[in-house]
């Protein structure tokens, strides 16, 4: 019997890649609460800076702080669900394996730390609730401005990479979308299609 571009299997195998392909649910949540922690912390802290001093200030502050070692638990939690999910198989280890991952995973780790090092030099690390975060650098050693300098750059820099990550995510999206057109026969090279792009 003669395959044709009309027949069941022909027509199902491009789904099929594309589900392989697909994250679980937990993977997504991880990742776009990361994304909106980013963006909100990002705009905080402009706006903070800009505000300067007074009451609304010191409120973004205890905000950034709050939210900023949140982000830092999340990375670090998104990283222990990466390696139990490759150690278990059911996470390839190509998936979200670009360069550009690996220097976005350290700065989510290096920028928060760079600011809880500043707020513990600076002696400023109340947060809601009447708690304090935990302090890794001396108090009053003198290096706040530059740890909050160097927490800074980075955070722009880290804006963008969120950039380029949201292009190369677009171009894999783009390079798939053929093979989401069940007429279409299968053919080696959508078959090599690179995995998505999700870190």
């Amino acid at each position: 019997m003669t395959m044709t571009a009309d027949s069941p299997a022909i027509a199902i195998a491009p789904a099929r890649r594309i589900d392989a392909h697909a994250f679980p649910l937990v993977a997504k949540v991880l990742h776009w609460s990361t994304a909106v922690l980013i963006l909100v912390m990002f705009c905080v802290g402009i706006l903070m800076k800009e505000i300067g001093s007074g009451p609304w200030a010191d409120a973004l502050m205890t905000f950034h702080k709050t939210a900023g070692f949140a982000l830092l638990l999340l990375v670090m939690g998104r990283l222990a669900y990466r390696i139990v999910q490759r150690l278990a198989g059911r996470w390839s280890r190509s998936a979200g394996g670009r360069a550009v991952h690996r220097v976005l995973y350290g700065m989510l780790v290096a920028i928060p730390l760079l600011g809880l090092a500043g707020i513990s030099d600076f002696g400023a690390r109340e947060i809601y609730g009447g708690l304090s975060l935990p302090a890794i650098w001396p108090k009053g050693a003198g290096y706040a401005d530059a740890l909050f300098q160097g927490h800074a750059i980075l955070a722009f820099g880290l804006i963008g990479l969120v950039a380029l990550h949201i292009c190369l995510a677009l171009d894999d999206y783009i390079r798939q979308a053929p093979a989401a057109h069940p007429k279409e026969p299968a053919s080696t090279e959508t078959s090599s299609l690179p995995r998505p792009d999700m870190p």
